[in-house]
């Protein structure tokens, strides 16, 4: 019973851990309330739990065969994930305040496939998959317990970077060009980062 409890508290900390630092969802999450508001940007914060929750439950289903070709999907998963952060970085960069046709970046199938092409989204569900519930002696609801949690975790750490958007609203757009810069940077930056680790 102690294994259990202390399997599920670390279970909980790396989920938190991995969902609320940067990583593609929530960089674009804080630009899209930033540029449209929390209205603007639902329907992609919705494609983000949405994504989430299918992915973790296809690694769930499909956790001993990706795990056999986990190195070659990965590398796939990688490079489309690349060209697609570059693409979102150009995006970002090049809006402009009286651009309002930011918002085809911020609808629901975009965060829904950011999810299947993220490869931090990818390696941390199929690695909390592997981790804390396949190699565990679970029944089928505690499975699905388990990866609907890792879901909901995912999407919250979205939301929370969506709601620093908005606390730093002000301050972000009186220096907007030099925030479209280091954001459009940190983007260039995780694509290079998820295309070589």
């Amino acid at each position: 019973m102690r294994g259990e409890c202390n399997l599920f508290i670390s279970f909980i900390i790396y989920t938190f851990f991995m969902s609320y630092t940067p990583g593609p969802n929530n960089l674009l999450a804080l630009d899209g309330t930033l540029r449209l508001g929390i209205r603007g940007t639902l329907k992609f914060l919705i494609g983000i739990g949405l994504g989430f929750l299918t992915l973790s439950l296809l690694c769930l289903v499909f956790s001993e065969y990706m795990a056999i070709y986990f190195t070659s999907f990965i590398f796939i998963i990688k490079l489309v994930g690349f060209v697609y952060l570059l693409y979102l970085a150009y995006t970002v960069f090049k809006h402009n305040s009286s651009d309002a046709n930011l918002s085809h970046t911020y609808r629901l199938r975009d965060g829904l496939y950011l999810q299947y092409m993220n490869p931090k989204t990818i390696v941390y569900v199929l690695t909390a998959i592997v981790t804390y519930v396949t190699t565990q002696d679970m029944t089928i609801f505690a499975s699905v317990s388990y990866t609907v949690t890792i879901a909901f975790i995912g999407v919250s750490g979205a939301v929370a970077w969506a709601f620093l958007g908005l606390c730093f609203k002000k301050i972000l757009l009186k220096y907007n060009t030099a925030y479209k810069i280091c954001m459009s940077f940190c983007l260039v930056i995780l694509a290079f980062m998820m295309l070589l680790e």
